[in-house]
């Protein structure tokens, strides 16, 4: 990829998906008027789609080939970066924003719209090969997600949001509909209509019916108003539109971009409701101020804020919108007529959720305009909590209507619920998960192996919606009859219940396997700033012990077990270790690994010899061990060995970097030893 690649794809991430949208819904908003703006405002000479044309392979089968081996080039460097495949992203929703009715396409016509943009040409690229593009769509939603809305709350619809004749174009399609124009109409849209309104926030059907009844559609892009008009693809205009209304905290615009926004939570803590803040930034401070004298004092080393300064979450402060603003900081919370909690990780008590969780347990709260809608969806779905709690419980809201602990054990049905419901529980949809991923679990040792578990303990695996019959669930390769009710259900597999042996293991779905290992427990060792034992000069050890510093420690002796010691009578083996080679190690019989560094080259070898020869090698003794001495060059290891035995590896040592050594370096010799070395090290691997 040349200069200008890499520029578009720096200045579309930090225009979209910089950290300034913290706590912002965020559209991939990209048309010809935006493509000139960005151009110009940057200083980029080579239009976009020109750009990213030249790297196309339009005569292979795979066409987009090369900028997918430039985005695992880039993850390599950055694994939480912005997927790099924005410039190809970009040129799609501008394909999408030119669907209209002209004398050569109908509104309706994408792919040769795509590939005019692209290659000049609108047949040189055709619908079978817009499946990469889908996938790199639904990349980027999982890791906007997996950022907790630090990058921008997400509006890239999941896979069973859209129709089926859309299943590939919709994600671009999606990020079209709203121009900015359009959003920065939605809060005079939404305030009109709260006005004549006693349930907020109204679900995304109504809005739209709302906006045809008024005939508001005229203020919206033509984009906007020929989606409007599509019965298959309105549903996700729908979804779209009803997740901005749930965001809008009640003023005269969205917060602005660059502005962060602090979601204010309401909390159930020991018998009462209070109020919570959420702050999506990377950048946190220990307390923020606000007008009308409301503190902000952070939750220990979390993303959650202690409020002072509100009124109590009431039958009055939790149907009226909330804000407040600071010095580039915005604390709101939109009105609501049902409120639901779950148990949240960090907290350790209730707060308030986007959704619900399937298998979870929630606490709803519903006022009076909002009871209705409530009841109907809980007679439909929830397994628990169907029933409203009639005991006069203080920290319920006057007038509220309480239900608890309520699940919805199969996914299924509640979405189906949650669709014919709408009303006032129509926002409440699950959170979209595209891709397949393990979650909760009892972690043994992160810092050793992120995915490694406690035996019993083993995480969850969420699947990725609208993966219905694309293949059964398997752990290490075989199906499991006790997971297919939990699959059925759509919810999160549990795969404590497998009773998995300890080692490692494979989940597969839908042809994309991930892994990750269970144990009975893990050895860690401590972290230690300050390391105590014996310098070491001209091959001496000093007589008493003190604490080393940082040159001192990688040739100073730390940990000595005098029972062990070899009397210094030991004959030595001594080897000679080339100076150039890129990395020396001596890996012993008994499991212990040492790293040789060549020593400073003395002064008198420029005086004696002023044309070095080279390679020069350096002596290495070794007194009473055996194993084999390791080198390393133009990356191959080459192997000697020193009085080696049998291989015997020991806790003394550590084993894990002495097997992968071993393990990277097995192709150092073929001698029987060295087999036998090998063959430890796996067994120590597993």
């Amino acid at each position: 990829m040349d200069h200008s690649y890499q520029v578009w794809q720096d200045v579309l991430a930090e225009e979209f998906f910089g950290r300034q949208h913290a706590g912002h819904p965020t559209l991939f908003y990209v048309d010809d008027d935006v493509e000139q703006e960005l151009r110009h405002g940057y200083g980029i000479e080579e239009p976009l789609a020109r750009c990213v044309g030249r790297f196309l392979r339009l005569e292979t089968a795979e066409p987009y080939g090369a900028l997918e081996d430039y985005r695992w080039r880039r993850r390599q460097q950055d694994k939480d970066g912005v997927p790099a495949f924005l410039p190809l992203l970009a040129c799609s929703v501008m394909a999408a924003s030119r669907m209209v009715n002209d004398r050569n396409h109908r509104a309706t016509t994408y792919h040769a719209r795509f590939s005019e943009l692209l290659t000049g040409d609108e047949k040189r690229l055709g619908s079978h090969h817009y499946e990469p593009v889908s996938r790199m769509w639904q990349v980027l939603a999982s890791w906007q997600h997996s950022q907790k809305g630090a990058r921008g709350l997400c509006t890239i619809p999941a896979p069973a949001d859209l129709p089926s004749n859309r299943s590939m174009i919709g994600f671009a399609q999606s990020q079209a509909l709203l121009s900015g124009a359009d959003r920065s109409f939605l809060p005079k849209l939404f305030r009109s209509l709260r006005e004549h309104g006693t349930t907020w926030p109204l679900p995304g059907e109504t809005l739209l019916a709302q906006i045809e009844i008024r005939g508001m559609e005229r203020h919206f892009s033509k984009n906007f108003r020929n989606t409007l008009r599509e019965e298959e693809f309105r549903p996700f205009l729908a979804k779209l539109i009803g997740n901005y209304a749930a965001s809008w905290d009640g003023s005269d615009e969205l917060v602005p971009t660059g502005v962060t926004r602090a979601e204010l939570l309401v909390r159930l803590d020991a018998g009462r409701l209070g109020w919570v803040a959420r702050l999506r930034s990377a950048e946190r401070k220990e307390r923020i101020e606000l007008k009308g004298g409301v503190v902000l004092e952070q939750l220990g080393d979390t993303a959650y804020y202690e409020v002072t300064g509100l009124p109590a979450p009431g039958a009055g402060t939790l149907t009226r919108s909330i804000r407040r603003d600071g010095d580039g900081l915005v604390l709101s919370r939109p009105a609501a007529s049902v409120l639901v909690l779950a148990r949240d990780d960090v907290l350790g008590v209730w707060a308030a959720t986007d959704g619900f969780r399937p298998g979870e347990a929630h606490v709803v709260l519903a006022a009076p305009t909002a009871q209705r809608d409530v009841q109907r969806l809980l007679d439909k779905a929830a397994t628990t909590g169907r029933s409203a709690n009639t005991s006069k419980l203080p920290w319920v809201p006057q007038g509220w209507s309480l239900h608890k602990p309520v699940t919805f054990d199969d996914a299924v049905t509640l979405r189906r619920a949650l669709k014919e419901v709408q009303g006032a529980v129509g926002l409440l949809q699950p959170p979209a998960q595209f891709k397949l991923r393990l979650e909760g679990g009892l972690k043994l040792a992160p810092s050793l192996d992120p995915h490694l578990y406690l035996r019993g303990g083993e995480p969850q695996v969420v699947l990725p919606d609208a993966t219905e019959g694309t293949g059964a669930l398997l752990i290490d390769g075989k199906e499991r009859p006790e997971l297919r009710k939990a699959i059925a259900a759509g919810r999160p597999v549990p795969l404590a219940v497998v009773r998995l042996e300890p080692g490692r293991h494979t989940v597969s779905y839908a042809g994309v396997e991930i892994g990750f290992a269970t144990a009975d427990q893990a050895v860690v060792e401590p972290k230690v700033t300050r390391v105590c034992g014996f310098t070491v000069v001209d091959g001496k050890a000093s007589p008493s012990p003190s604490l080393l510093d940082e040159r001192t420690v990688p040739t100073g002796i730390t940990g000595a077990d005098c029972a062990s010691a070899i009397p210094q009578d030991t004959a030595a083996v001594m080897e000679l270790c080339r100076r150039d080679a890129d990395e020396v190690l001596f890996a012993a019989a008994d499991g212990r690994l040492w790293t040789l560094q060549a020593p400073e080259q003395p002064d008198w070898w420029t005086e004696r010899l002023p044309d070095t020869p080279a390679p020069l090698r350096f002596e290495a003794g070794f007194h009473g061990i055996g194993g084999w001495l390791l080198e390393r060059r133009s990356g191959r290891w080459k192997g000697r060995p020193v009085n080696p035995g049998t291989p015997k590896p020991k806790s003394t040592g550590n084993p894990r970097a002495w097997a992968r050594a071993v393990l990277n370096a097995q192709q150092a010799s073929v001698e029987p030893s060295w087999a036998a070395y090998v063959q430890a090290a796996k067994e120590l691997d597993r």
